[in-house]
């Protein structure tokens, strides 16, 4: 039987662990370790740190939660030690990067799934990456050809197989989606509610939904929480933080708005290190146009209101880039075909 340790360290990671060991537990004997969380721990792997531990984004969040991670880390550095097949590294490359490098030196196949976007910053990890990883999974088109030195394979974004097209609109349904981490929806939840409290002003008639995992959220009674994307199937429109979400929203074909806001520390460094990119939301980068309007860190309830209900019927955004139904198959094909060669 086959040890493999995975590890993800947000949400959108968790998800697509969870989605991969499922599909490798059809393909072969393994039992599955690592930084898992709700989702992974469901599909099976045993957990030896807890995502929810080390779920941050941005400089000034992570040195907040410098121990926790210091701690995750040194627990996936032991599981390295006692010996695994194949350690897999679903993004979060600060975190990971050098523990795929452990994970080679201490002989393990060292996988990567989801390309670190080496095209929108620091592209000189492009050989970081080609050193840390004997194999690494991309979700979008144009990334293995950033990697030409490592056996980088575009698989697919999972988002096709997840959503579809909707079918139906309600003219007076809006969705609300501040984030699936805790910190995310702290900062973004007032002006979400402030701004839907301006339509609602303009359109008596406008209901809400808000999807996020994070509970216990301080709601009006006029809003309504899920934890299921797919309740917005028949929302007029969205108004959204930056991330996963967006593509998901793409491919359910619902108008969006996306409004983004950091801590302000991690917002002055992403201004001095990011280069060549114009945008944060990700059918805008895939369309190569401003498609989805933005909003990033200076915004009011008011502009996000009257840009929600300002939006077309019909975004189009260019979607080749994800990929044809069956991502997470391929990717299981993938990585079994390797540690079934070691």
């Amino acid at each position: 039987m086959k040890r493999i340790l995975i590890s993800a360290a947000e949400p959108s990671g968790d998800r697509l662990g969870a989605e991969l060991v499922h599909a490798l537990h059809g393909r072969g004997n393994a039992n599955f370790i690592g930084l898992a969380g709700p989702h992974m721990r469901q599909a099976g792997v045993e957990p030896i740190a807890l995502m929810e531990s080390v779920s941050v984004m941005g400089v000034a969040e992570v040195l907040q939660h410098l121990p926790a991670i210091q701690e995750t880390k040194r627990a996936i550095q032991a599981a390295l030690k006692m010996g695994v097949d194949a350690a897999i590294f679903i993004d979060a490359p600060d975190l990971h990067l050098p523990l795929a490098k452990q994970a080679k030196r201490l002989g393990a196949i060292s996988i990567g799934y989801v390309s670190p976007q080496v095209w929108a910053w620091r592209p000189s990890r492009a050989k970081t990456v080609t050193s840390a990883f004997d194999k690494l999974l991309c979700l979008f088109d144009f990334e293995p050809q950033l990697f030409p030195n490592l056996d980088a394979q575009w698989v697919g974004h999972p988002v096709i197989d997840r959503q579809h097209p909707r079918q139906h609109c309600d003219p007076n349904l809006f969705g609300l989606t501040p984030g699936s981490r805790k910190q995310e929806t702290d900062r973004m939840l007032k002006p979400f509610i402030e701004a839907a409290a301006h339509i609602r002003r303009i359109r008596p008639a406008a209901k809400f939904k808000l999807v996020s995992p994070v509970q216990g959220l301080d709601l009006p009674t006029w809003i309504e929480q899920s934890d299921r994307i797919d309740h917005l199937a028949t929302a007029r429109g969205v108004l959204t933080k930056s991330g996963t979400i967006t593509l998901e929203l793409a491919v359910m074909g619902i108008p969006q708005v996306v409004a983004h806001r950091v801590h302000p520390l991690t917002y002055w460094l992403g201004r001095h290190l990011v280069e060549g990119i114009r945008h944060i939301a990700m059918p805008n980068i895939l369309s190569n146009t401003s498609v989805v309007p933005e909003f990033i860190q200076n915004f009011t309830p008011e502009q996000l209101g009257n840009q929600v209900l300002d939006l077309p019927q019909h975004q189009p955004v260019d979607l080749e880039a994800l990929g044809a139904p069956g991502a997470v198959a391929r990717a299981a094909e993938a990585v079994w075909t390797r540690v079934e060669a070691a």
